[in-house]
């Protein structure tokens, strides 16, 4: 079999590099902003920085110290295993994932498609690439798909490729709305985009914030065959938001391995709260089904050999079921909510994989 010419595989690369080099920019700029909110983070002293310095240098890069001074301010010390956005852009999920398929595999309208094998928000109407899908995956015309939203009590509708927090999201309710609103969110999104019915959520995940489907972010990482979880927060909505991304006002607070949450969680300013503001403290809340839905994240990375490195957005439903609502092949880190470097006990042998020995290259591009 003839190989991809050097061409082609210049203009993968640069596409690559264009995408991640955006992406590093902007975390970069929203870090600085970050740590000057938090009155300059963690200090440290120059010979404590200096070990951080010294634990990089084997793999050729000089740490910035406005990442240390973020990651110190949450556990009053520099720990040189956390990775910087722009390594983690960069260079680790680069070297993990195949980003070139990256917008074909999450596309919401396509993944009933690709994990079959878990419960996923009901579709009343698809959009791919302009044509309109029930959500049997039956073409229909425009005028029937708005028809199909009509008939329903509230819908959600988001964009179906490049969303993510919380962007472009809208809502639908017959008995206040009618079908001119429908038509012109047709008109906004264009095409690629989704229409589904409200999950509902466990009880117990209502009880928190019942005006937000509240849901759980595990990030899982495949390496020299065994599946890990790196972390795994719970996201709630506040106040009067109806989504739960941070973006909205919204709390992160991370799960321990027995499934209840820790102390403190984290707002969007990079504060800890140790309550949400409806009341609950966040270490009396368990979260349910928890063991279901790391065995389901588990099971459905494997079917997805592109990628080594996925987030997943997981709500529970109120027979206690996980529900995918998505997941994302170049997820951020959890490291601050999680107070711990997203590798953990794993750092050095994936820095190693990743600057030194190179065991994947040539094998997921």
């Amino acid at each position: 079999m003839e190989k991809r010419s050097s061409l082609a595989q210049m203009v993968d690369k640069f596409y690559v590099w264009c995408k991640t080099t955006k992406i590093c920019l902007r975390y970069s700029r929203e870090t600085k902003k970050r740590v000057k909110q938090i009155g300059g983070g963690y200090q440290g002293s120059g010979k404590e920085f200096q070990k951080v310095v010294s634990y990089w240098k084997r793999y050729k890069v000089k740490p910035k110290k406005y990442w240390y001074q973020l990651y110190g301010d949450t556990i009053g010390e520099f720990d040189p295993r956390y990775i910087s956005d722009t390594i983690w852009f960069g260079k680790i999920l680069p070297y993990y994932n195949n980003l070139l398929f990256m917008r074909a595999y999450t596309d919401k309208g396509m993944m009933d498609k690709f994990l079959p094998g878990v419960k996923q928000p009901e579709s009343i109407i698809k959009n791919i690439a302009g044509t309109f899908y029930t959500g049997e995956n039956c073409v229909v015309s425009e005028e029937e798909a708005v028809k199909l939203c009509a008939q329903e009590p509230c819908l959600i509708f988001k964009p179906s490729i490049d969303s993510g927090c919380g962007r472009l999201i809208q809502f639908y309710e017959q008995d206040k709305m009618d079908k001119k609103e429908i038509i012109k969110y047709f008109s906004q999104y264009k095409a690629n985009y989704v229409a589904q019915r409200f999950v509902k959520q466990h009880n117990d995940l209502a009880a928190i914030h019942a005006k937000s489907l509240n849901t759980i972010r595990v990030i899982s990482f495949r390496f020299h065959g065994e599946t890990h979880i790196l972390s795994a927060q719970l996201r709630m909505g506040a106040d009067d938001a109806r989504i739960d991304n941070y973006s909205a006002g919204g709390i992160a607070c991370a799960i321990k391995e027995d499934g209840w949450l820790a102390d403190e969680a984290i707002t969007k300013k990079y504060t800890w709260t140790d309550c949400h503001p409806s009341g609950r403290k966040f270490n009396t809340i368990q979260v349910p089904s928890y063991r279901k839905v790391l065995q389901k994240t588990k099971e459905l990375h494997q079917q997805l050999p592109y990628y080594n490195i996925i987030g997943w957005d997981f709500a529970v439903d109120e027979e206690g079921e996980p529900v995918l609502i998505e997941f994302n092949t170049t997820p951020g880190q959890n490291e601050v909510g999680s107070r711990m470097p997203s590798f953990g006990d794993l750092t050095e042998q994936v820095l190693e994989d990743v600057f030194l020995k190179h065991e994947l290259e040539g094998k997921m591009n």
